[in-house]
């Protein structure tokens, strides 16, 4: 074979044995000492990785509300109570008593808890014995109420104690809006707690009870269980005191320094009894008694 021949003799295929090994990825490489990771970061890594977990979790789950239904001497009512106190009191025969309900469905999964409906009925049927400390004294969440203003209505409402009431026109003058008496009146037909929030304390200027979201005779069974009298015509009873906030001092209606004092800081009590009965003591112009 010439040596022109020898040039165009194609050169043999490598071989598996003969093919130049492959390149190694890095995965494949063996671990340096120290790339290893101890059992105790280990550990420290999922511990942290868990933590992170249930904060997000916390973030994103709806509380639990445990509810239960009652029946009461003024209706059968649906009770619910959230992590932070009771959030729903809802008059089953009444239309707002509808809405309260999908708002609670809205923002919390409900559970049946029958020792949580027991336990408000009892504080219920005391009230309407004579006995309003266990109601007064039952946290209460407010979280259903979207408002600013309607919350801050509701929680200055809090602070009127059984055996008295305020017109909505002291009440809205009381939280800043002196004319904000129409959106007191639908916050009290909107109020997702009644009773334990007690927007049957609130009336009219005039001394007529005025309208509840739960009907106005559950009004009257509520204010003349906690000491008024109130006659066939639904008006507060002669007997009637105002007790001043600030100055802890109650008058009779007329009175000279009832009549020059803020009408935001008045209460109006079933009678004298009751005034003192809250801390008031008598005004020395006109002496009620």
């Amino acid at each position: 074979m010439t040596e022109r021949n020898r040039s165009r003799t194609p050169a043999p295929r490598p071989t598996e044995s003969t093919a130049p090994a492959r390149l190694a990825l890095a995965d494949d490489a063996p671990a340096r000492p120290e790339d290893f990771v101890s059992d105790v970061e280990i550990d420290a890594m999922v511990h942290e990785a868990h933590r992170r977990m249930a904060r997000a979790l916390a973030r994103i789950r709806r509380p639990v509300a445990r509810a239960g239904l009652i029946d009461t001497p003024v209706g059968r009512l649906f009770v619910a109570e959230g992590p932070r106190g009771l959030i729903a009191v809802a008059f089953l025969d009444t239309p707002g008593g509808g809405a309260t309900l999908a708002a609670l469905r809205a923002s919390c999964d409900v559970v049946d808890d029958a020792e949580v409906a027991a336990r408000v009925g009892r504080e219920i049927d005391l009230l309407l014995a004579g006995d309003s400390a266990a109601v007064a004294t039952h946290p209460v969440d407010l979280s259903l109420v979207a408002s600013p203003f309607r919350r801050r209505a509701l929680e200055h409402l809090r602070r009127v104690p059984a055996g008295a009431v305020v017109s909505y026109q002291a009440l809205a003058d009381a939280i800043g809006a002196p004319d904000g008496q129409r959106a007191i009146g639908n916050t009290m037909a909107s109020n997702p707690v009644p009773i334990y929030v007690p927007c049957h304390r609130v009336i009219r200027s005039d001394g007529a009870i005025g309208n509840y979201g739960g009907g106005v005779e559950r009004k009257l069974s509520l204010l003349r269980a906690e000491g008024f009298e109130i006659g066939p015509d639904r008006r507060l009873p002669s007997q009637a005191v105002l007790g001043h906030r600030r100055t802890g001092i109650f008058c009779r209606p007329g009175c000279a320094a009832a009549r020059r004092a803020s009408r935001s800081r008045w209460m109006i009590f079933a009678d004298a009894a009751h005034a003192c009965g809250a801390g008031m003591r008598p005004c020395k112009l006109c002496r009620p008694s």
